[in-house]
């Protein structure tokens, strides 16, 4: 059965994250980034990118199996995880800005909204 293992070294964008895996339950998908609703306290839509060895990359979703909810959405990305802004940032992509953060990964609930930015 396919998986997605987080296995997250430590790294200035989210510290250490201990290895967890997540069974599959659909395609996974990858896009230059993608756009969800308000995640982690943070209020409004927010565009989410992977966060590979400092720099962004690919950011990926797919619909896995959640014990507490049965399914869920994951958005993760690379070996440092995911980064955050607000949708309508002006900001570059970098740790220094003051307007986002980073994350191993975030659940949604199944049926929240997602845009795939290619």
């Amino acid at each position: 059965m396919p998986q997605v293992w987080i296995d997250i070294e430590d790294n200035a964008n989210c510290g250490y994250f201990p290895m967890l895996i997540f069974e599959l339950r659909g395609n996974e998908r990858s896009a230059s980034s993608v756009v969800v609703g308000s995640v982690s306290g943070a209020e409004g839509p927010h565009e989410i990118v992977g966060w590979n060895d400092g720099a962004p990359d690919e950011a990926r979703v797919a619909r896995v199996a959640d014990s507490g909810a049965g399914e869920s959405i994951i958005v993760y990305g690379g070996n440092h995880g995911i980064r955050l802004r607000p949708l309508h940032s002006s900001d570059d992509w970098e740790i220094g800005a003051q307007d986002q953060f980073g994350e191993p990964y975030i659940m949604l609930a199944t049926g929240a909204e997602v845009r795939f930015w290619d």
